[in-house]
């Protein structure tokens, strides 16, 4: 997301997925028109649809003006306020023509509020998806696959993150990792899972159960000298924790040491929490995925059927 391109592809496919209208486009810049439900997910503005709602109030749709670098922010901000003008002049007196203030052009850059607000609308409105190759013709021969894409954290006092993708057949129970790799050029559309339920051997919640077995036992059989090396630096900062307050504990009163002692928990508790060896996974995205059965994923991945 860092190059203009990469954001404005990614803002293009989620308002069209949504359906919102592009209102107008130019380099580096675009204007949509957002459906109501969308509107609500992206403006922060509850007491404003509170009062609509309430009142029956007939409101036009929001449009979002989108810069995409600094060039296209002043040369659209300076259109749009001549437009937004002249729109309005007929109806302007002197002293508001002065200070009109004309619709917001917001520059969308990595980390920005908006980028960010449509980051977590399109987690949420993708975290669980039914879908099917948009040419698949004989929807009764399409294998049914559940997809897991997560995120695995192994945390201590650092951070190391990592995507996984991982796929079962709930037909035969064969899985296969970077699932998603193997479809992300295949143009997919909304699928109807009863249109796969009929092969399917295994419930979804039996598909759940098996990932997550898998992925747990990958985890477990992998390199653990990160959390060893982690363990080792946590017990040096608790020993010295723990030093300290032994060599200052004597000067003090017996309330001071009880003070003492609670303080010297304190921060024993925060160095564990802050850098104790764990690992966390937050699965991101759940698919139902139908497949034409070509048997291309059984022949291509024999190897991963029944792993470990």
């Amino acid at each position: 997301m860092q190059s203009v391109d990469a954001r404005i592809e990614f803002c293009d496919r989620y308002f069209t997925a949504v359906e919102a209208k592009t209102r107008y486009a130019a380099d580096s810049y675009r204007e949509y028109e957002l459906p109501r439900d969308i509107d609500k997910e992206l403006t922060d503005r509850p007491y404003y649809w509170m009062w609509v709602e309430q009142t029956g109030q007939d409101v036009p749709p929001t449009v979002l003006r989108l810069a995409f670098d600094d060039d296209a922010q002043a040369r659209e901000s300076t259109r749009v306020r001549e437009q937004a003008l002249a729109e309005a002049s007929p109806y302007l007196t002197d002293i508001q023509r002065q200070y009109f203030v004309a619709p917001k052009v917001e520059l969308v850059t990595l980390g920005s509020f908006r980028l960010d607000k449509l980051y977590k609308s399109s987690m949420e409105r993708g975290r669980f998806a039914s879908i099917a190759p948009s040419t698949a013709v004989a929807i009764g021969g399409l294998v049914p696959w559940l997809m897991f894409n997560l995120l695995v954290s192994y945390r201590c006092d650092i951070t190391e993150q990592t995507l996984m993708s991982i796929g079962i057949c709930l037909e035969n129970g064969q899985i296969v990792e970077n699932f998603y790799s193997l479809i992300e050029n295949i143009e997919m559309s909304v699928l109807n899972p009863h249109h796969i339920r009929n092969r399917m051997q295994m419930s979804v919640d039996d598909g759940f159960r098996r990932l997550r077995e898998y992925i747990e036992r990958k985890i477990a059989k992998s390199d653990h000298q990160w959390a060893e090396e982690a363990e080792e630096r946590l017990s040096r900062e608790i020993e010295q924790i723990e030093t300290y307050y032994d060599s200052i504990r004597h000067e003090k009163t017996e309330t001071d040491q009880k003070v003492l002692q609670a303080e010297c928990r304190r921060k024993i508790d925060l160095a564990i929490a802050r850098g104790a060896a764990k690992v966390e996974l937050d699965v991101k995205q759940v698919a139902l995925v139908g497949l034409v059965d070509k048997g291309d994923l059984s022949r291509t991945h024999t190897s991963q059927r029944n792993p470990m």
